[in-house]
């Protein structure tokens, strides 16, 4: 009865410490396998009403680091987030406005502000194409591909319809506060939304003047 007691209290004890082993494994990205159904079935932190909303798919950035999408680079953080293809620049640009937005950032940038930009190709703009293209416009942020079926999740979650798109979202997860802005728009009213959403010393209640900065 003793030996059978010992067993049970054994299995017991080893449920949670393989479940803390898988949760650990999903949150390293460069560990992360797509084809592993666990790490794809294990379930994120629901941390506000609108988490479910973001997709927990793999992307990956010009660079080739991979990152969970929700869990490594929406959750907690306020972001700016735009769609495009290196194509689709050349008839609807909008990265040379966000250029400007990231200049007006300045150190803010990577630090407690994140920029991103999906690809709306994801058949076509490789990390390499992203890379030459980002470097040529001297865009710092990280611009993001994947698996075409991760990808299209992420741009129908936003509600992106074909290659053109013309909405950025400005959106803070730490107090799951979103909003849009037209990529094109002036880019003082994207750098001022940043402000607006901001929390601390960076927040701004108002859009002020076209003077004003958020730094």
């Amino acid at each position: 009865m003793n030996s059978r007691r010992n067993v049970v209290k054994a299995l017991g004890l080893g449920v949670p410490a393989l479940a803390l082993a898988a949760n650990a494994a999903a949150k390293t990205p460069v560990a992360a396998d797509p084809s592993n159904p666990m790490l794809l079935a294990c379930e994120r932190p629901a941390d506000s009403k609108l988490a479910k909303r973001f997709p927990q798919v793999l992307v990956q950035d010009q660079h080739g680091e991979k990152f969970w999408f929700y869990e490594n680079l929406i959750q907690n953080k306020l972001v700016v987030l735009s769609f495009a293809s290196v194509d689709g620049e050349q008839a609807y640009p909008i990265i040379d406005n966000l250029v400007k937005v990231q200049e007006m950032l300045g150190d803010r940038l990577g630090d407690d502000v994140h920029m991103y930009t999906v690809t709306t190709k994801p058949e076509v703009d490789t990390a390499d194409s992203l890379k030459q293209y980002a470097a040529a416009k001297g865009a710092r942020w990280q611009f993001l591909n994947g698996d075409p079926t991760s990808i299209r999740k992420i741009l129908m979650a936003f509600n992106v319809m074909g290659s053109i798109h013309g909405l950025t979202w400005v959106g803070n997860q730490r107090t799951s506060r979103w909003l849009t802005k037209p990529s094109r728009v002036q880019p003082i009213f994207i750098a001022e939304a940043v402000g607006l959403l901001s929390t601390g010393k960076h927040h701004k209640p108002y859009l002020i003047d076209m003077r004003s900065t958020i730094a």
